[in-house]
């Protein structure tokens, strides 16, 4: 196990081409994330996500009570065993599992599973562990098991977290973001089969390649500034920026994951701390707004098979979230409904033998101010 600030930066250009190769002949569907926090003056910490995917994930709000048992499945898919929940929480399901791709509990602890194609290899399935997790299930047992970022770190290097097969996606790489109310943030990631926690105080996470690559790319970007550049003169002749922003030049704009880490963290720490969670949570969503991905822009090639034509998959942001860790209050909107909903924990009932879920809607909802 390596427990880390930032792990040094080592087998990049190995794994660069077997990411480039994944991208371009995996049947897999693209999918690009991104997620990260910010703290308001009063000291509230408020986390955001983006989701995207290149298939409907048909994902649902699920409140889950404790003492609900959670299914930990085999690498075939198979329920392996169960275990009870101790902490309530809500997450996002996926393709209707109950299996939580992102998630805050009644602590105000919040996870995220983001892909990570290429660059993660999990410990092999041990049936004779005392204690195991398959990584699709990772989110929903941290969210019901623990309250702090250091319960988690302590509970992690004893458990069998290996790889599961969804029935019709087949493996999934992830590596996780976890956060909790009293600031702590781990980026989680197993790589050759070893486990890596990395203490991650920006905050940010997005996909490949593994995290502290990320954190050393950040070096590239050291001269960006929100303040405008100055002019100068060539001889007697004065060349003054084009406009404004001009501190930002270089700031990337695509969408691939090394890009949206450096967008996403320039925006989240040249933005002005708000002094207020309401404003936090504000700002979160326009954050959100700069690596919303609109459908067609981004799009996969997936290879023929089994007699089938090849196609075109396009990754597009299906929903995002934010999460109040300190109130405890979950906030998300949809690709096709941009108004925001919430869900407040501290009022939910997190008593009972069932799974309570809310649909996503994805209808365009307007307010019609047309004078009478």
């Amino acid at each position: 196990m390596k427990i880390t600030a930032t792990s040094s930066f080592k087998r990049l250009t190995a794994k660069l081409m077997c990411f480039v190769f994944l991208l371009s002949a995996s049947a897999a569907p693209v999918l690009a994330c991104t997620t990260f926090r910010i703290q308001a003056q009063d000291g509230s910490w408020i986390t955001g996500r983006s989701m995207e995917f290149g298939i409907n994930l048909d994902s649902k709000l699920m409140v889950v009570p404790v003492g609900y048992e959670l299914a930990i499945r085999s690498p075939d898919f198979k329920v392996l065993k169960t275990f009870k929940a101790k902490v309530g929480f809500v997450g996002l399901s996926t393709l209707g599992f109950d299996i939580s791709t992102d998630g805050i509990n009644e602590a105000g602890l919040s996870a995220n599973a983001l892909f990570i194609p290429g660059f993660v290899k999990y410990p092999a399935f041990d049936p004779k562990a005392n204690q195991s997790v398959d990584n699709l299930n990772l989110v929903n047992w941290v969210l019901s098991s623990f309250k702090t970022v250091a319960e988690v770190r302590e509970a992690l290097p004893s458990v069998n977290v290996f790889t599961a097969a969804v029935p019709q996606l087949g493996d999934q790489p992830l590596h996780w973001s976890i956060r909790d109310a009293q600031g702590a943030s781990i980026v989680v990631e197993y790589v050759d089969g070893e486990l890596n926690i990395h203490d991650n105080p920006l905050g940010v996470l997005t996909n490949s390649p593994n995290f502290d690559w990320h954190m050393t790319n950040l070096r590239n970007y050291s001269n960006l500034t929100s303040v405008n550049v100055d002019g100068f003169k060539l001889g007697s002749v004065q060349i003054d920026p084009i406009g404004q922003g001009s501190g930002l030049m270089g700031l990337p704009g695509d969408y691939t994951p090394p890009s949206r880490f450096v967008r996403a963290t320039a925006l989240a720490y040249t933005a002005l701390q708000p002094k207020t969670t309401d404003e936090s949570i504000n700002l979160a969503f326009h954050i959100l707004n700069a690596v919303d991905i609109p459908k067609g822009a981004v799009a996969g090639r997936t290879p023929a098979q089994n007699g089938q034509p090849a196609s075109v998959e396009y990754d597009y942001t299906q929903w995002v979230t934010v999460y109040d860790l300190n109130q405890r209050v979950a906030f998300y909107r949809t690709y096709g409904d941009l108004n925001i909903k919430k869900l407040d924990l501290k009022k939910t009932n997190f008593t009972g033998d069932k799974i309570t879920y809310i649909p996503l809607s994805n209808k365009l909802v307007t307010q019609d101010l047309t004078p009478k």
